[in-house]
């Protein structure tokens, strides 16, 4: 197969949360779900049964030596590759596309609530919101920022295209996939 030992996850999906969306994509793709990931458990082990896994962390480095060629990762990490690998390709399945969020906090008995207050409002302005962006990264207000004409158009272009609206896991069902893939991921892999 042209795939022997080439594919890869960008994290253990034990342990990652970029590993485990990897897992819960691969079972969406696969008549899974948000709330059955035992598809993507089940994907992966039929890839190692053929050869094609390879359990080894996927990163910048292991694409750049050919290592890992097939990547489940993060589109906005991803993107950086094709600097390195001159044929690097971003895929996204129109089946499994799946979306993630970073949590944002203040904690109550901070020394400076105020100034976490200030911090938190500053990642959601629109500078905030655009730096996000530059860095590969969708916004959370991408969409409104594109209508009031305050987005880094430079910066939107340059996203890989995503063709459709990402399924997005509440903490629920991630926290239930987790357990699911802990419980599972070891015996379907080795």
């Amino acid at each position: 197969s042209a795939f022997r030992s080439k594919v890869a996850l960008a994290g253990d999906p034990t342990k990652s949360n970029q590993g485990l969306n990897g897992v819960i994509m691969a079972s969406v793709a696969n008549g899974g779900s948000l709330d059955d990931v035992s598809k993507g458990v089940d994907f992966f082990k039929q890839l190692k049964q053929k050869g094609n896994y390879v359990p080894v962390v996927g990163t910048a480095a292991t694409v750049k030596a050919g290592q890992t060629p097939v990547l489940f990762e993060w589109d906005y990490l991803s993107t950086s590759h094709g600097k390195d690998v001159s044929t690097w390709k971003i895929f996204v399945p129109t089946n499994a596309i799946i979306g993630g969020f970073y949590n944002q906090a203040i904690n109550k008995d901070a020394p400076h609530p105020a100034a976490a207050r200030l911090w938190e409002e500053f990642l959601y302005s629109d500078q905030g919101q655009n730096l996000w962006l530059k860095g590969g990264a969708r916004p959370i207000r991408q969409a409104a920022m594109t209508t009031a004409g305050t987005v880094d158009t430079a910066s939107a272009a340059k996203l890989p295209q995503v063709p459709g609206t990402p399924q997005v896991p509440t903490g629920d069902q991630t926290s239930k996939a987790s357990s699911f893939v802990v419980a599972n991921w070891s015996q379907a892999v080795s």
